[in-house]
């Protein structure tokens, strides 16, 4: 009990106050005991008999005598109970009489002196009248309350008391409260200053203790938070480096790509005019015609994958989704690369389950599906096969397309996302294409939240994609 008067401010505070309150109490009540008597030394069972014995008599005289019967007793119990009690009359309906002139009304009720202490109601009928009254005894109301004299008297002595008192205890709170407040106070202007070396030195087990204690904890949280930023802030730089690095490799995307674009266009160029003027071997113009025109749709394949590049890389692009049925859709377009495969002399194997369903955009997942497997017909060897196989996972949709007889180098295979590379570095368009197909088909699954694998296989190479 003890522990737990000293841990709580709040107990501290009610016992000062019910003390000092206490005090002031016991002082007034000094006060009021010294200044006020008792009023009321007679109690209405001290009179019941003349109560009683007055309606018996009354039953016997008449209304002359009555009056003067009545206010003769009326003085004698004045005189008896110190004018404490005195006698009323009522009719029948409840108003009160005047004691001398019953045919008066004083304006009272019997209702009136419900809260008042008094005697017994006894009903009585006068010798010459058929009326019926009322009557009792009560306490005087009207008798002057020596109590409010009293308080007058000893209100000088109790307001000069208790503003003593409020001076006394309000400069004792003040220091038993501001002072630790004052400790902490400094405590918050250090930390303000971003100066979280110091702890406040309050040592209680109270509110304010518990508020020191907290302040404690907030600095060594506020200098943690503080670390934490400064390491948030240092991650931020290595963001922003990143971005910088990224930004190179746009700037790079963009070189490679113009060094791309300008190898066919001067192949171009070079051809058209070596026919414009006829030089040597490019007097045979309808040969090297279909070989300008072969650069050229070969120059129009990269401009399109640039554009589809730039249209995906846009901020806030997003694709238009669908649930479709994938296992068709794959199927349609094997079909679609069928006569590609019996150019190329390479046996179509697939697996695909019925009725797999994906939610995607399908102008997208076309190009996807027909660059892994243009990939696949360009780098088998003639003889070889292209297995595609589709099945449902759980919750993921699996699509597998190995082309047999050709292997990657194990250390291209992470490279193969990039723009512009190629396994081939000797760049060849008959061998290594634009180098743009893969980097456009992990942007677009990226797209959809799907993964692509590249990997070897002991019969060839497996493009793996979960979607």
């Amino acid at each position: 009990m003890i522990k737990k008067m000293r841990s709580k401010l709040s107990v501290k505070v009610f016992l000062l106050t019910a003390v000092l309150t206490a005090v002031c109490c016991g002082c007034t009540y000094f006060c009021i005991v010294r200044f006020a008597p008792y009023i009321y030394s007679h109690e209405a069972a001290d009179v019941e008999y003349l109560a009683s014995e007055m309606s018996v008599i009354l039953c016997e005289v008449d209304q002359t005598d009555a009056s003067y019967f009545i206010v003769e007793m009326n003085g004698f119990l004045a005189d008896e109970t110190e004018d404490e009690f005195v006698f009323h009359i009522f009719r029948s309906t409840g108003e009160e009489l005047f004691l001398m002139d019953w045919d008066r009304e004083t304006g009272k009720r019997m209702e009136d002196y419900a809260d008042c202490e008094k005697t017994g109601q006894y009903s009585f009928r006068l010798l010459d009248g058929e009326e019926e009254y009322v009557l009792f005894a009560s306490q005087n109301t009207d008798k002057e309350s020596q109590v409010v004299e009293a308080l007058h008297k000893s209100l000088p002595v109790i307001s000069a008391f208790v503003l003593v008192t409020s001076v006394i205890a309000a400069f004792f709170y003040t220091w038993y409260m501001t002072r630790p407040i004052k400790k902490i106070s400094a405590i918050s202007r250090q930390m303000a200053d971003m100066d979280f070396g110091s702890l406040c030195p309050v040592k209680r087990t109270d509110e304010i203790g518990v508020l020191s204690d907290s302040l404690n904890e907030l600095s060594v949280r506020l200098s943690v938070a503080l670390s934490e930023l400064r390491e948030a802030n240092r991650k931020l730089r290595a963001d922003i480096d990143r971005e910088r690095e990224l930004e190179q490799q746009r700037l790079a995307f963009f070189s490679a790509a113009s060094h791309e674009l300008k190898t066919p266009i001067t192949i171009i160029k070079g051809q058209l005019q070596g026919m414009l003027y006829q030089v040597g071997r490019y007097q045979d113009r309808e040969t090297y015609l279909a070989q300008s025109l072969e650069v050229t749709d070969t120059l129009e394949t990269m401009v399109q994958e640039l554009l589809t590049i730039s249209r995906l890389e846009t901020p806030g692009y997003t694709c238009k989704k669908s649930t479709f049925d994938f296992s068709r859709f794959v199927d349609e377009r094997l079909k679609a690369h069928e006569e590609l495969f019996i150019l190329r002399e390479l046996t179509l194997e697939k697996f695909l389950s019925p009725e797999v369903t994906v939610l995607g955009d399908t102008r997208l997942l076309e190009k996807v599906i027909d660059n892994l497997l243009g990939n696949a017909a360009a780098y088998s060897p003639a003889g070889n096969r292209v297995i595609v196989k589709l099945w449902k996972e759980a919750e993921r949709v699996i699509l597998t397309i190995e082309n047999t007889g050709v292997h990657i180098p194990d250390e291209e295979l992470p490279k193969l996302y990039e723009a512009f590379y190629r396994v081939d570095q000797s760049r060849s368009r008959q061998t290594g294409g634009s180098g743009l197909g893969l980097y456009i088909v992990k942007t677009i699954l990226d797209l959809h939240g799907a993964a692509i694998e590249i990997t070897n296989t002991a019969q060839g190479v497996m493009a793996v994609i979960r979607i």
